[in-house]
Formats: structure tokens, sequence, C-alpha cells
């Protein structure tokens, strides 16, 4: 089984209303979904751990049902300038306009030198670093202070700009708040 086999198998067996319902109600919820479904996965593969690759593949695919399910406005695997970027909220039109009100989510997959490569990257089509957030198994260390979602929560010690995964959603939710955005979503 494939880790999106895996995944939805699990969001079928909690079910896909109690998800809906629970982060409609409240998105502080997400938390709390988002560790279950990640400890779910993980013990239903036994002896088989996941490797942090397939825990990053896990992640994107998670989040990508998540802003699904919830109508989060995004933009999900998209080039900007032959640069792939994961996943944009609320869109990429907002880059014409300096980017203050576009949200860039990377998941980085690889070595150092690749995501360090990225994140130069992203700086080209993103000026505003507190509008990169970067997904990776374990913190991350850039030349730049940009915030760090790690699915391996063990690992985050006490830095600053590094938070769990299971808050991205939650994040998501008040980044949009803070951009007073006015489309259509359910949380």
């Amino acid at each position: 089984m494939d880790v999106k086999e895996l995944l939805y198998s699990e969001i079928d067996q909690l079910g896909v209303d109690f998800i809906k319902t629970k982060i409609k109600d409240n998105i502080l919820n997400s938390e709390v979904i988002i560790k279950q479904i990640f400890e779910k996965c993980a013990k239903s593969r036994g002896s088989r751990n996941l490797s942090p690759s397939d825990y990053i593949s896990l992640a994107e695919a998670l989040l990508h049902y998540l802003l699904a399910i919830t109508i989060t406005p995004s933009q999900r695997k998209i080039n900007i300038n032959k640069i792939e970027v994961s996943i944009l909220v609320p869109g990429a039109r907002g880059l014409k306009n300096g980017g203050d009100k576009v949200l860039i989510i990377q998941f980085l997959k690889g070595d150092k030198v690749e995501y360090e490569h990225t994140v130069s990257d992203l700086l080209k089509i993103q000026p505003t670093l507190d509008n990169i957030w970067l997904v990776s198994y374990c913190p991350v260390v850039t030349p730049f202070p940009l915030r760090n979602f790690v699915i391996n929560s063990a690992s985050i010690g006490t830095k600053e700009l590094t938070q769990p995964f299971s808050q991205l959603m939650i994040q998501i939710n008040d980044f949009l708040d803070r951009i007073n955005y006015c489309g259509f979503r359910i949380i």
C-alpha cells in the first residue's frame, strides 16, 4: 500500500464527515485530527516504518485533503517562473502585488543542498520572508529566518520559528484572517 492509499484508508476509517464537522466547528480541532491520522498511518504500517520521505509525502497529501474539504483558497503544485511551489494560499495572483498577502508552503524533500537551493528560488518569487513556510521531517536551518513546520515534533526543541506540522491548518487560518481574506471558505 502506498502512502496516499494508506492516508485515504485512515481518513475513511476516521470518517470524512467526522473530520469536516470537527474542523468546521473549530479550526483548533485540526491539530488533533492531523496527529490522529499520522499516528494511525504509522501504526498501520506495523514493522515497516514510514521513512522521513514517506512522512513528507503523507503530510503533503493530508494538507491537500484538508485544504480541499475546508474549501481553503489555495493553489497546489504550481510552477512560477520555472520554480515549483508546493502550495500557495490564497493564490498566485497576489504575488504580482509584492506578495504580502500570499503564503508559500513548501514541502522539503531531499538533502540540505537541495532545500537551500529551493529556499533561494522561493525568495525570487516571494520577497516577504514571513510568508514562506517550510514543511520538513526534522527542523531545518536556513540562512533566512523562515517558519518551519516539523513532522517529527520530538525534534523541535526550542527554536523560535519551528512549530509542529499538526498546527499548520491553524496557522493558515490565522494568516487568512490577518490579511482580511474575504473570499469563500468554511473555516
